[in-house]
């Protein structure tokens, strides 16, 4: 993958949050929200909420998290999805995938959550002094099993000698050593591969197993679905551009480890 082209830009700005070391919040932020509206300005035109979202940090009982998170809500994008992935198929969403099957869905949404858990920082300790913390912090290695899962996300756009089957195994492999294998992450992870798909043929991205389908446009179909009622029970005050930012960043995303067409590099 082109590293200056927009996708380049943004997954090595997402792989930069988890990784060891001291790192500039307000730096990794700025490159993070500018690879991400670059594009969906190119994906989405007019209509994206990406610049709802931001990358920052949340004090938790067991540290301290850098991550994806709504910049006005104050929530992690993953305790959004947490909750989305028990939503119901939306209508819109099915008539863009007729074949398309509730579990497939949940899947989707599932792996999704987790490629944003994988992103995110170890957690850190927390400052003694609440509510302040230094613009440069030292932050713990990526365990190896979230930089496991890490990798085999970038390999699928970079590494071109390795055949979409073992990319597949590799990203299930890791993605369950990551999540670890409960009966919904093992469901999900046997509906997950990784393959050369769309109309034309397309370098290697993140699909559904069973019709090829990339998880980046299922994902892109539910823009503009109401807030699913599960998700409004946790976060009453959610609003529809809130919600909105949740898909739109989650499509480019997963767009951002997808292996972009000689056109999309050039």
């Amino acid at each position: 993958m082109n590293p200056s082209s927009p996708r380049g830009r943004l997954r090595q700005a997402l792989l930069c949050v988890g990784e060891r070391g001291d790192v500039n919040e307000a730096g990794l932020s700025a490159a993070v929200t500018s690879a991400l509206r670059e594009l969906a300005s190119e994906a989405l035109g007019k209509r994206s909420r990406v610049e709802l979202v931001t990358v920052g940090a949340e004090d938790r009982p067991w540290g301290r998290s850098l991550g994806l998170r709504l910049a006005d809500y104050d929530v992690e994008l993953p305790d959004v999805l947490l909750y989305a992935d028990q939503s119901d198929l939306p209508p819109q969403v099915q008539k863009s995938f007729p074949t398309l099957s509730q579990e497939e869905w949940q899947a989707v949404l599932l792996v999704s959550k987790l490629i944003f858990m994988g992103l995110q920082s170890e957690p850190e300790p927390v400052s003694d002094v609440a509510g302040q913390h230094p613009q440069v912090t030292p932050r713990p290695p990526r365990s190896v099993a979230r930089e496991q899962f890490c990798q085999a996300l970038a390999a699928i756009s970079e590494r071109a000698d390795l055949h979409q089957d073992e990319l597949t195994a590799r990203l299930r492999t890791a993605l369950l050593t990551f999540a670890s294998e409960t009966p919904d992450n093992k469901d999900a992870a046997q509906r997950i591969a990784v393959l050369h798909s769309g109309k034309p043929r397309q370098g290697p991205r993140l699909c559904l197993s069973r019709s090829g389908v990339a998880f980046a446009k299922v994902v892109l179909s539910a823009d503009g679905c109401p807030v699913p009622s599960c998700v409004l029970e946790e976060f009453p005050d959610l609003t529809q551009d809130e919600w909105n930012a949740v898909i739109h960043v989650t499509g480019m995303t997963l767009m951002a480890f997808e292996t972009e067409s000689a056109r999309d590099a050039g």
